[in-house]
This record gives C-alpha cells, sequence and structure tokens, in this order.
C-alpha cells in the first residue's frame, strides 16, 4: 500500500478546488509551490487522462522540508505513468527563466498560486501567471494565527480582499474547521 500524499492544505477545501476544476472543463493545469505534490496529485487525478499539469517549485525543498524534492519527483512520475502531461520546472517562480518555461508550456486553463506567500512575491506570480489562465486561485486566502505565533509572514489575505473586489467573478473555500487556517479563493480571469 502507498503512504498518503503529504497535503498542507485542508483536504475539503482541495477537493473543492478539484471540484471547479471538473465543472470548468480545466485540461491543464498550473501549480505555483507545490512542496510534497499533494495538492498537485489531488487535482490532476480528477482531470482527464492527457492533461496537461506543470508544476514550479524550488529545487531541494527548503530548509524545513528538504525531502519535499523527492516527493514532488514521484508525484510527477506517478502522473506521467497515468497518461498525464506531467512537467516539473524547478526555481523561483519570479525568476525571468523560469517563467519563460511555464510560458512556452501554457496557456492553461486554471493555476493554483501556492509559493512564497509574501505580498511581494503573491503580487509577482499574480502578475506573470494569472494572464496565463483563465481561472486563478490562491491558497491562504484565510490564514488567520494568534498575534504570538512566529513564523513566516502570510500576506495572500491582504492580497485576496483587495483583488477579489476587482469585479470579477470569485469563490472562496473557507472549510477549514478552526476557521483560523487555509482558506482558497477562486478568481475567473473573464
Amino acid at each position: 500500500m502507498e503512504p498518503p500524499m503529504k497535503l498542507l492544505q485542508d483536504d475539503a477545501e482541495i477537493d473543492g478546488l478539484a471540484d471547479i476544476m471538473v465543472r470548468e472543463g480545466v485540461k491543464s493545469y498550473l501549480e505555483i509551490g507545490s512542496k510534497f505534490g499533494g495538492s498537485l496529485l489531488r487535482v490532476a487525478e480528477r482531470l482527464p487522462a492527457g492533461s496537461r499539469i506543470v508544476s514550479v517549485d524550488l529545487p531541494k525543498g527548503t530548509k524545513a522540508w528538504v525531502q519535499s524534492e523527492a516527493e514532488l519527483k514521484a508525484v510527477i512520475a506517478k502522473l506521467r505513468l497515468k497518461g498525464f502531461d506531467a512537467h516539473m520546472i524547478w526555481g523561483d517562480s519570479t525568476a525571468k527563466s523560469v517563467i519563460d518555461q511555464v510560458r512556452a508550456l501554457g496557456p492553461f486553463d486554471a493555476v493554483f498560486i501556492d509559493a512564497n506567500h509574501t505580498l511581494p512575491y503573491v503580487e509577482k506570480d499574480f502578475s506573470n501567471y494569472g494572464p496565463m489562465a483563465r481561472i486563478v486561485a490562491f491558497h491562504d486566502i484565510a490564514w488567520c494565527r494568534a498575534p504570538e505565533w512566529v513564523g513566516t509572514r502570510i500576506d495572500v489575505p491582504e492580497f485576496w480582499e483587495r483583488i477579489k473586489t476587482s469585479g470579477r467573478r470569485y469563490a472562496e473555500l473557507k472549510l477549514c474547521p478552526t476557521a483560523k487556517n487555509n482558506g482558497i479563493g477562486v478568481l475567473w480571469q473573464g
């Protein structure tokens, strides 16, 4: 029996995102920041075989999760075995060389942005990858921790509040039982 893939999103929220992707007929999916590949696999397996799946992530993971690279490579290999046109692009999502590699594989029906969660990076990822897709989703739109929490800054809620009022159709998946974490926002581009 295969061990479960590590999933850093709320199960119900990522399943809700996959439901939207299926309803919208998504056949090309880009994920910016896949870490272990759990969300990538969960969404991709709901799409039709032959769909183009592209992941962008940092090589060697991060200091906190150095094993993520091997697990993400295994997810890409698994998707290829299942008949998906799966691609892995290693590097900083804001680097011109990475953006160019992604653009060469686009356009996409949908992109899920879940990389660096600080405001400058979320803005850059949306600016660089949003125009490549008709649907753009963001992770951690509802992220809220106690003031004493020490860790990486998460600015996605601030960005999401600003962008969702742009007049475009959007949906929010806020299903975390504690109401303190996660949340996925989905924005339709046209």
